[in-house]
């Protein structure tokens, strides 16, 4: 499509790499109120999936080698993973995991799954992969524009994508937590595949995009039109190339008014978070809907499934406490733990939370604390 004659004085292009994440605390999630209806809404909620996969017609006769998922550790485990279970239907995911990493003892009780879900989970999400990038605020995750991950990955992107949702429904689903910080607008989409996206959403994505909208939106409307010279179309940038999307048809010679700046701005925000990743999104969606169909998930908030997916976001000295309840050692003589046991709890409690994580990480196979 041709360019418009008149720059708009907002800069509205979208750029691949504009957006760059924030250190320090912009990363760090509230934590979530555990309470005995959300404890139930867990439980029914894996317990009616594990009913279902038992009685299923789709059942997949399998022997332990078949079972077993050899992989090897860094960047090798996403290629690894994906020859073995790239081509797994929903039926055979359901029967389960057993991970043995390559040149390693071990057998796998639960905790080398829950290992490779980790750093599986690392890989995949990383920027440098091609299929995602994260936000700028709180360090979240986005599917790349179709664009991009087409011309990293070719005709196999919507597989990848597949593999990818329903990797993430199998965490969720198993209760392995891992480092998956979907947006918001995301997850509600894994709960509603018709959810829309809204303006407070991009703010999570596209902090300067969504403030120079809000200027159009707080602007005096008589003078939109002739402050702002845009129409409604917009602007991409990839390779050096920059592109022109109509957000409507013809809208590149309609231009935005202060009587239609709203609707203006509601197209653009379905644009940048929906339509230009559409094809990943959708792939994304249908595996993650294969294992976890989205009828099953109305009684949770999209706070509440990011903290069952991902776990607390720190560990606090009850979350240590709730540990050593849950511990078994051995007595004395009369009864008593021994000193050393002692000194470990007492010097559990004055670790910070990274060193806590690594504990927490070593026993248990997760560094998160459960909800």
């Amino acid at each position: 499509q041709n360019a418009r004659a008149v720059t708009p004085k907002v800069d509205l292009v979208l750029r691949p790499g504009d957006v760059q994440p924030e250190g320090g605390m912009a990363n760090r999630r509230d934590r979530v109120v555990v309470t005995t209806s959300l404890k139930e809404r867990i439980d029914a909620l894996r317990q009616c999936l594990f009913e279902e996969a038992r009685t299923a017609d789709e059942q997949v006769e399998t022997d332990f080698e078949d079972m077993v998922v050899m992989v090897r550790r860094g960047a090798h485990i996403v290629d690894d993973t994906l020859e073995v279970m790239g081509d797994w239907t929903p039926g055979r995911w359901k029967q389960g995991v057993l991970v043995h990493f390559d040149g390693e003892l071990g057998i796998d009780c639960g905790a080398l799954t829950r290992e490779w879900a980790k750093l599986l989970c690392q890989q995949v999400l990383r920027p440098g992969r091609g299929l995602f990038r994260r936000t700028a605020k709180g360090n979240r995750v986005v599917l790349l524009a179709d664009q991009e991950s087409e011309l990293a990955h070719g005709e196999s992107t919507e597989g990848i994508y597949t593999f990818v949702g329903r990797f993430i429904a199998f965490c969720l689903w198993r209760g392995i937590r891992i480092d998956a910080l979907l947006t918001p607008f995301l997850l509600r989409l894994v709960m509603d595949p018709n959810a829309r996206a809204t303006p407070e959403d991009l703010h999570e994505v596209d902090p300067k995009l969504h403030s120079n909208l809000m200027m159009m939106l707080t602007c005096d409307k008589e003078m939109i039109e002739d402050a702002f010279c845009q129409s409604f179309c917009i602007d991409t940038e990839f390779l050096g190339v920059r592109s022109t999307f109509d957000l409507c048809p013809g809208g590149s010679s309609i231009p935005v008014t202060g009587e239609n700046v709203a609707s203006f701005v509601d197209l653009y925000v379905q644009h940048v978070l929906y339509a230009f990743s559409a094809k990943a999104l959708r792939a994304f969606l249908t595996g993650f809907h294969t294992l976890i169909p989205p009828n099953k998930l109305p009684d949770f908030t999209p706070t509440e499934l990011e903290a069952v997916l991902c776990g607390q976001p720190s560990i606090s000295e009850e979350d240590v406490e709730e540990l050593r309840q849950a511990s078994h050692c051995s007595l004395d003589e009369d009864g008593r733990p021994h000193a050393q046991v002692l000194w470990f709890w007492h010097l559990m409690k004055t670790l910070d939370e990274d060193l806590r994580s690594q504990v927490l990480q070593f026993v248990t196979g997760n560094e998160r604390p459960p909800l």
